[in-house]
């Protein structure tokens, strides 16, 4: 009985992944972005749920790679390498200020980072605690979730896992809003 039991959860979790899978699939192509054209008029329209950052000009490439090469060669000690960087890379912008507030921005983000992961993960540890507790009130022989306690476990290990996940990619997160910050920058 236990061996059906396990079966039909590996089933039932691998038919989720495959729909996810094919959701995934299907979003993506709905966010791809079109072009429409009518034969009315001559005009086009395009639709985009997600824009990605715009490429620096190559006056600001250029202005950039010679900034990093500068630091790369810097032998003043890490801060004042760090902070001349700084400086260097914002003028590689027509406006250093957009570009200073992006900075400063991104340095608060990666200094709280390690806080707001340490109580992202505490609040994981107390969502799993909580989610223990529900799944030992499922009463033994109760299918509610397609594979009674062992498909309630599960689903609290994986919500543990992905909220872990979550919680370790702050740093990322601080990386992607500099990124889209210094893309409403304007370029030299």
């Amino acid at each position: 009985m236990e061996t059906f039991v396990m079966a039909r959860m590996w089933r039932g979790v691998a038919a989720i992944v495959a729909s996810g899978l094919l959701l995934a699939g299907a979003a993506q192509a709905q966010t791809t972005s079109t072009v429409k054209a009518t034969t009315t008029t001559s005009s086009t329209s395009s639709t985009s749920t997600t824009l990605a950052p715009h490429p620096f000009s190559k006056a600001t490439k250029a202005c950039i790679k010679q900034a990093k090469a500068e630091l790369n060669a810097c032998t003043a000690g890490r801060q004042a390498c760090n902070a001349a960087y700084r400086t260097a890379y914002a003028n590689c912008f027509a406006s250093p200020s957009c570009v200073t507030k992006c900075q400063t921005a991104s340095m608060k983000c990666y200094g709280a980072a390690p806080a707001t992961r340490k109580a992202c993960k505490k609040t994981c540890v107390a969502n799993k605690k909580a989610d223990t507790k529900a799944c030992e009130l499922i009463p033994k022989g109760d299918t509610i979730w397609a594979g009674g306690d062992q498909g309630c476990l599960v689903t609290k290990n994986v919500n543990f896992n992905l909220c872990r996940f979550s919680c370790s990619q702050t740093r990322a997160n601080c990386n992607t809003n500099f990124t889209f910050c210094i893309a409403n920058c304007p370029n030299l």
